[in-house]
């Protein structure tokens, strides 16, 4: 998918693949991470590559602007990590999660050793930094004021990883941390990501209504959907991570779907060969290509939610999880800013296909690697549409990670 668009874009670097393979593996090893310093070295291989990967186009204003805003944050979130994990280990002596498994169960039963405040306090405030530093690089609100410009900033082929690699393995961090082995802090930190999920959902659902570029229209979407999957980890039971795996999933599915569209649609006139398109700049596609334009409307109705495709089931799993649990108002909240954030989704499939304009750009035929990419990850939607039983099986063995 990225080396059509880094023709077109005139980047003959080599180093550019490289860098994605080194996110790639910064992901693998967060994931398989067991330790908070591994944690933290891993986060630092995805989050390196990522700066370079914002900043690559090098005779671009807007693109060393969006790597240099990525950098200061980014390193700024991180020292937060760093410094949350170095309190941990003074009060616990330990960066190993087995380890906490076995101090925290043997304190609990034999020497209530965290009944002192003071103990319990420090560990309250290492569990801050650390999950500042997680909704900082997820771009949750009221993190997010990077997100937007780094997406617009960015190269199409950057501004993909930026959306979708991170938030899965970031996600596999939190669930490591806090389920796995603070699971009996839970009192202590569930309402505070009750409020930041909220926060996420609202701002995503009303920002992206006045967005007029795609990229920034994603990035506020992309808040938002954050914000859902985050409320069902808050929920703080097997079924809510159940569904924060369920919603990822299908979540990534659909990103790598739509922004695979946006990287293999070139105008036929190159001078209108823009980086970040407008809304107005899909007005044809339709008539050009039919297909594409199926998919891209039926990609965009699945995250917002409408029934009966597979974003509605994880969405709906994640409100009746919430409601389980007792948060109430937050399910309200969450199916309010839902309705709302539609709108925006609405419009695009009104520009596709209800737009009066006469004058258009006028679209180059798609290759065959676009096309089995994009026709696969559609199919997948599709499947899982007819067969929701597979995704909550995979989803529930992946809880018990």
């Amino acid at each position: 998918m990225v080396q059509p668009y880094l023709a077109a874009q005139k980047i003959n670097s080599f180093e550019y693949l490289l860098l994605i393979l080194f996110a790639v593996l910064g992901l693998f090893l967060l994931c398989s991470a067991n330790d908070l310093l591994t944690a933290y070295l891993a986060i630092e291989l995805q989050s390196l590559a990522f700066y370079v990967l914002a900043a690559f186009k090098k005779n671009s204003t807007f693109s060393a602007d969006a790597g240099l805003k990525y950098f200061i944050l980014g390193a700024f979130s991180s020292s937060l990590f760093l410094f949350g994990s170095s309190i941990i280990y003074g009060v616990t002596g330990t960066t190993n999660f087995e380890d906490y498994k076995d101090l925290f169960f043997y304190s609990y039963n034999e020497i209530k050793f965290f009944e002192s405040t003071y103990y319990l306090n420090l560990l309250q405030l290492g569990f801050l930094f650390i999950t500042l530093s997680l909704f900082f690089k997820l771009a949750l609100a009221p993190f997010h004021v990077w997100s937007p410009d780094v997406y617009e900033g960015s190269l199409t082929s950057s501004t993909i990883f930026f959306a979708i690699i991170p938030k899965l393995s970031l996600f596999c961090l939190l669930v490591r941390i806090f389920q796995s082995n603070f699971c009996d802090f839970i009192i202590y930190w569930r309402y505070y990501f009750v409020i930041i999920a909220l926060l996420s959902i609202i701002v995503g659902s009303f920002a992206g209504l006045e967005q007029r570029k795609i990229k920034s229209l994603i990035a506020y979407s992309s808040i938002s959907h954050m914000g859902y999957a985050l409320l069902a980890y808050s929920s703080g039971t097997i079924e809510g991570i159940q569904a924060l795996f369920c919603y990822l999933i299908i979540y990534m599915l659909s990103g790598i779907c739509l922004w695979t569209i946006f990287l293999m649609i070139k105008f036929k006139n190159n001078f209108n060969n823009k980086g970040n398109k407008d809304l107005s700049d899909f007005i044809l596609l339709n008539k050009t290509n039919t297909l594409v334009s199926i998919i891209f409307s039926t990609v965009i109705l699945s995250l917002a939610g409408f029934p009966p495709l597979i974003g509605f089931y994880v969405k709906l799993n994640i409100f009746l999880t919430v409601i389980e649990s007792s948060i109430y108002f937050a399910a309200i909240i969450g199916i309010i800013c839902s309705v709302i954030s539609t709108f925006y989704y609405i419009r695009l499939i009104k520009v596709l296909y209800f737009e009066s304009g006469i004058v258009g750009n006028l679209y180059i035929s798609i290759s065959y690697i676009f096309s089995l990419i994009l026709t696969s990850c559609f199919y997948l939607l599709v499947i899982l549409f007819f067969h929701t039983n597979f995704i909550y099986l995979y989803s529930f063995n992946m809880s018990f990670f």
